[in-house]
């Protein structure tokens, strides 16, 4: 049986971080992305974005890896919001991006993940987050959506490599709801707090 665990990231990550990426974004976004954007992925220049990620502490940034029997396979990334559209609907904390390599998703790593990112946006003083989501991502959306997110009526555009995906916000009002999707709730994780 597989050990899970999750831990905060470390500037020694950011390789791992921006591999975990690209490939998330080649089984996630095939058929929705153009395959040069996909292809054309650089993982320098990923690694070096992660790695700034990682080292700033600009708007409460929290980032997290999750690890299957102490191999990366996922990460997650919250902030205070930042969107100006979601600022005046009262959503002051902001779930940035979540990424599990396919072969680790329904073991409730991704539950665990965001139950993390609630936590830490909490102890910033955040009381609500949204996320934003490809529209044409029905698995993404249902995943938000049974851990309590619900649409805000706001969307917008993802411009990629010159395509413009759009997407939707979701929201939870209340992120003592998305903080209570704990570990408990998940069979085979165990966090590192």
């Amino acid at each position: 049986m597989a050990e899970y665990r999750l831990r905060p990231a470390a500037l020694a990550d950011a390789r791992a971080i921006a591999e975990i990426n690209a490939a998330a974004w080649r089984e996630t976004y095939a058929g929705l992305m153009p395959a040069e954007a996909l292809a054309g992925i650089d993982l320098d220049d990923w690694t070096r974005r992660w790695r700034d990620r990682i080292s700033s502490g600009d708007s409460g940034q929290a980032v997290f890896v999750a690890f299957e029997d102490g191999v990366p396979v996922g990460f997650a990334r919250c902030n205070r919001q930042t969107n100006p559209k979601l600022v005046p609907l009262g959503f002051d904390g902001e779930i940035a991006s979540i990424y599990l390599l396919r072969r680790v998703q329904r073991q409730g790593l991704g539950r665990s993940l965001m139950a993390r990112l609630a936590e830490h946006l909490m102890c910033i003083g955040c009381a609500s987050a949204a996320v934003w989501v490809l529209r044409d991502a029905p698995k993404a959306r249902r995943f938000y959506e049974a851990l309590g997110a619900t649409r805000v009526g706001v969307e917008g555009v993802w411009e990629v490599a010159g395509a413009m995906l759009p997407d939707l916000a979701y929201g939870w009002r209340d992120l003592r709801v998305l903080a209570g999707a704990t570990v408990d709730d998940v069979r085979k994780a165990s966090p590192i707090r």
